[in-house]
């Protein structure tokens, strides 16, 4: 039971301390949050959309490096070949 009364005594005591050193008034405040979400919304339609457009360059990008590796790899590992001859000790 203190518990739940303490944290009640806390819970009024923040508010009124919230309150009382409040910069500005209310309406302001969800005004600006209001605005601050537009704006927010806005950059990250924004950044979808350079995202939709770069992913391909990208992706080609990728698909090119990707096949240049691999072609490099083939070039450097040496084709092995065995014969048996008598030069390294096989009739």
């Amino acid at each position: 039971m203190g518990y739940i009364r303490g944290f009640v005594h806390g819970a009024v005591a923040g508010t009124l301390i919230g309150l009382w050193v409040a910069p500005q008034s209310g309406e302001r405040t969800r005004a600006q949050l209001r605005a601050f979400g537009k704006a927010a919304r806005g950059g990250v339609d924004a950044a979808q959309r350079t995202a939709k457009q770069v992913a391909p360059v990208v992706g080609g990008a990728a698909a090119l490096a990707r096949e240049e590796l691999e072609r490099r790899r083939h070039r450097e590992q040496p084709e092995v070949t065995f014969r048996a001859t008598p030069e390294n000790g096989h009739r």
